[in-house]
């Protein structure tokens, strides 16, 4: 192997000498000959209202969830529950109408996510209570980003952007609409569709849903939460706070931030490290051993070896797991700290000043709800992460 490697040094040598040669030669005989410079082409901007639902929200609403393709077992083991001699045809007749139901759904969800969308925009979001109403007008990241997606500009107007989710709101109901007809129209066509059996099929698309609803529904609160940061920040501006304040506010909305990602991290792990044993611990089985352990001719001696890959696996992603926790709890501590030492320098350094330069009780409490609003937005994040994990663990 070592005289290979050597032996070929020298090829490559002379081969990038020769390219060097022959690129020499070239600009010897071309000299005036330039590179030409590659145009990117633009992409040719189509008018928003040219385009179909799934171009304007991102979201692909055609696209058919896993458990409802025909490859899965699931939709057709939850019929036969009910119809255990159900013929192929009449399945598939079914499967179209549970799709349907799925797509409705989903539509149900994008409008009221739109809806909320607009409502921040509009500045008709709830505001928090106890503060002066500044009907604040905010358009979500989501919504600017589209634009800038569609137009290929980026659009601030109040007026452009409300015509914009004005636009999608009315392709998201006409859609909605198109799919309760086609509804209306394929079960009126199935051969004996009765109530239990639309039940069973809706309960089985909800159940299905249960991820894409939590992610929406979390979408849909985080709007919330954004517009309410937004209004409190704006009000603080408004107590005409000055330079070292305004500096002030911003660090310990930064600090409480880190504070708070890095404490509801730890509190997830924590959580999560029993289950995820049990989880490894049944996908372990599951999955089986390594073909070397297979490959054992004596019975006995295979299934020890057998075991103990497993445990051996189990136990490496347990510490991994419990190595991830230690260090999580080792940033949430120093985060913590950080805070805390902020904070107690900042009442303290509040009792040196003037009071003419001394924050307001006003500019206090909003600072608190700023704070708490913080808070209780990562905490949120944290808890639907966590239905999500509990789901993933439940599905087989």
């Amino acid at each position: 192997m070592t005289q290979k490697t050597q032996h070929s040094q020298p090829i490559w040598n002379e081969v990038d000498l020769s390219q060097s040669f022959n690129q020499l030669s070239c600009s010897l005989k071309h000299p005036k000959t330039k590179e030409k410079k590659k145009v990117s082409k633009q992409r040719k901007i189509i008018p928003y209202t040219e385009l179909d639902l799934t171009q304007l929200i991102g979201v692909n609403i055609n696209q058919v969830p896993s458990y409802l393709c025909s490859s899965n077992e699931s939709f057709k083991e939850t019929i036969h529950d009910i119809r255990p001699k159900i013929s192929q045809n009449h399945l598939e007749e079914l499967r179209h109408v549970a799709i349907l139901m799925y797509k409705m759904l989903l539509l149900e969800k994008l409008q009221t996510l739109w809806i909320t969308y607009r409502k921040s925009g509009m500045g008709e979001l709830q505001q928090p209570p106890s503060t002066k109403h500044v009907g604040l007008k905010i358009w979500s990241f989501e919504i600017r980003s589209r634009i800038k997606h569609v137009e290929n500009a980026n659009i601030t107007d109040d007026e452009k952007c409300q015509l914009f989710v004005d636009h999608c709101q009315k392709k998201l109901n006409d859609q909605n609409e198109i799919y309760r007809n086609q509804l209306r129209c394929r079960t009126s066509r199935v051969m004996d569709y009765t109530s239990p059996m639309e039940l069973t099929i809706e309960k089985f698309i909800k159940q299905g849903f249960l991820c894409q609803r939590i992610e929406y529904d979390c979408q849909i609160s985080l709007v919330q939460y954004h517009y309410t940061d937004a209004v409190l920040k704006r009000q603080y501006l408004i107590e005409n706070p000055n330079e070292n304040q305004i500096q002030l506010f911003k660090r310990l909305c930064k600090l409480k931030y880190e504070e708070a990602i890095t404490k509801y991290h730890f509190n997830s792990l924590k959580q999560c490290i029993p289950e995820h044993s049990t989880l490894n611990s049944i996908r372990n089985q599951l999955i089986g051993t390594s073909s070397v352990i297979d490959s054992i001719q004596d019975i006995t001696v295979r299934k020890k070896s057998s075991k103990h890959y497993i445990e051996v696996a189990e136990q490496a992603k347990d510490d991994i797991m419990i190595l991830a926790r230690d260090t999580a709890e080792g940033q949430m501590r120093q985060y913590q700290k950080q805070y805390n030492m902020e904070m107690n320098q900042v009442w303290q350094h509040e009792k040196t000043l003037p009071l003419d330069q001394r924050l307001t009780s006003t500019m206090i409490h909003l600072m608190e709800k700023r704070l708490a609003n913080i808070d209780a937005r990562v905490e949120y994040i944290y808890k639907c992460k966590a239905q999500l994990f509990q789901i993933k663990i439940k599905i087989p």
